[in-house]
């Protein structure tokens, strides 16, 4: 119930921006399907555990990728440099719960560092300057990033009732953990995404780069490649 209700104050903020590394994962056009995969079915993925953490994963999927083109974007060649030392570590490591920590640690670096930039005047004079492809990805990629956000809040809830419901079955008693640990890394999620949408929108609006993000998890996730 706290997560759930944790979660639900984050997408809050959210909709008051729409009204207003790790992260390397496929392109947007390989998975431009992803609302229709989140948003499909009813309730908590049709009590299929399968089907619901295969919904979490293109969640996650859909934020990482936008959060990583708009790391890119807007981060310094250090900062970059930094994350891609990260990942060679993290492409090192077998320890699986190491290797989680390490992916977590290097999240939270490219979100503290998307919003030390966004404090930057500076950002706010160079996106003035950029090119009619740099802007549609700055665009996109915010939508996107919204989008996923939405989708991983819908989920939570969806991830506890469903954990809950087939703990009394034994056949799916293994898939509880693994639904527990969607459902905190989906909290992750709203947590990242928050952060990035309310320091990055002012700067774009700024830089008369138009800033429209989903009043619906149900729309479609935008092509975003330079």
């Amino acid at each position: 119930m706290k997560l759930r209700l944790s979660l639900a104050v984050l997408m809050m903020s959210v909709l008051t921006c729409g009204s207003a590394g790790a992260w390397g994962i496929p392109s947007i056009s390989s998975i431009s399907n992803l609302t229709g995969m989140v948003t499909g079915g009813g309730g908590a993925a049709g009590a299929d555990p399968d089907a619901f953490l295969a919904k979490a994963r293109a969640s996650e999927a859909l934020v990482n990728k936008s959060a990583d083109q708009l790391f890119r974007l807007v981060t310094s060649k250090e900062e970059q440099a930094k994350a891609e030392e990260q990942q060679k570590k993290i492409d090192a490591t077998t320890d699986a719960k190491e290797k989680n920590a390490l992916i977590q640690e290097k999240v939270s670096s490219e979100v503290a560092a998307i919003c030390q930039a966004a404090a930057d005047k500076k950002l706010e004079e160079e996106a003035k300057s950029w090119d009619a492809s740099k802007k549609k990805l700055a665009m996109a990629s915010l939508f996107n990033l919204a989008l996923g956000g939405k989708m991983a809040a819908e989920l939570v809830p969806q991830g506890q009732s469903l954990a809950g419901s087939i703990k009394s079955n034994p056949l799916l008693l293994l898939k509880v953990k693994s639904l527990y640990e969607a459902v905190k890394s989906l909290a992750g999620i709203g947590s990242g995404t928050v952060k990035i949408l309310s320091a990055l929108p002012p700067v774009f609006s700024a830089a008369n780069i138009e800033v429209k993000l989903p009043s619906s998890s149900a729309e479609t996730a935008k092509v975003a490649e330079l």
